[in-house]
């Protein structure tokens, strides 16, 4: 119990910590959403109304008076209300949050089910023709920019083949490209741990001890390798779907794709502070509880961690 109120504290300092820093960088980013908004309406920008909007908008207050307010108004489930639309930003988060966590579990599912059977493929059949002809393809999609994929396939898929929209709808079919922008990438960096995750496992000695006894090459990698190699595993998982919500902002705004990146670069571009912390804030609780819940498994899946904790105390 003592652990986990320590956690908690931790990580409850960490999203203050997160969120004062971020906070601090808009307060000190050059442009005024003030302007912005009256620009854009086609107002007259004169400074009485400049002056009155920054009063409306609460930008007149000091930095931490804002941050203060800001703090006490999460605190009571208030994200505040959006320059750009007028509209509340937890509605526009409920709006676009599942459509990417759609794209963001399709992609993971996508990555997983090519990375682990390439790794294991790969590591039994060490410097082989299919080892290096993969090696080969997954430093291609790893030293591609996420946005020249997304070019590539909008290109193939949209205007040679014509069988996926350009601009993404709220369907399936919208949701295929920003998914594959995600997961081929994902699944060429995850071949790549993946396979070393294993190599290293098949070069202990339990495994020359097992061959030795006999035992084949398939049942040592899948019923001794696989499940020894979980918790790293895990970890690699952890970390790829964390990166997969944080790249999903270029994807999402390539195809035009209504995700919660898409909300946060359109916010960006508009000087929308409300929508830009709340984005901060998702993302820290989404690292944090990604953390947490990895350390979790890890410790299920492998009781050497659990012994190690234990032999420590």
């Amino acid at each position: 119990m003592s652990k986990i109120i320590k956690l908690a504290a931790r990580c409850l300092l960490l999203l203050v910590g997160i969120t004062f820093l971020s906070f601090l960088l808009m307060y000190i980013s050059p442009g005024d959403p003030a302007e912005i908004i009256l620009s854009k309406s086609n107002m007259i920008v004169s400074d009485e109304a400049l002056e009155a909007k920054r009063e409306e908008l609460g930008l007149n207050e000091p930095f931490l008076v804002r941050y203060k307010n800001w703090l006490t108004d999460i605190l009571h489930g208030d994200m505040g209300v959006s320059y750009k639309t007028g509209r509340p930003v937890f509605e526009q988060f409920k709006t676009a949050l599942p459509n990417t966590l759609a794209v963001t579990a399709a992609a993971m599912l996508i990555s997983t089910l090519i990375s682990i059977p390439s790794g294991i493929l790969c590591a039994c059949k060490k410097d082989g023709f299919f080892d290096r002809t993969i090696r080969v393809i997954t430093y291609l999609f790893a030293s591609l920019p996420s946005f020249f994929l997304a070019l590539i396939l909008m290109y193939c898929f949209c205007i040679k083949l014509r069988l996926l929209p350009v601009v993404s709808s709220s369907g399936v079919e919208g949701a295929v490209l920003p998914c594959l922008v995600l997961a081929l990438p994902l699944s060429a960096w995850c071949i790549r741990q993946s396979r070393s995750i294993f190599l290293k496992e098949l070069e202990k000695d339990y495994v020359t001890g097992l061959r030795f006894r006999g035992i084949s090459e398939r049942r040592i990698m899948l019923s001794h390798v696989l499940k020894n190699s979980a918790a790293p595993l895990i970890t690699m998982g952890g970390m790829s779907f964390g990166t997969m919500l944080g790249g999903s902002a270029i994807a999402e705004s390539i195809f035009s794709y209504n995700g919660i990146g898409k909300l946060a670069v359109d916010a960006i571009s508009y000087r929308d502070y409300p929508v830009i912390q709340a984005f901060v804030l998702w993302m820290a609780v989404v690292f944090l509880a990604v953390n947490f819940l990895v350390d979790i498994l890890c410790r299920a899946a492998d009781p050497r961690i659990r012994m190690g904790e234990k032999t420590n105390a």
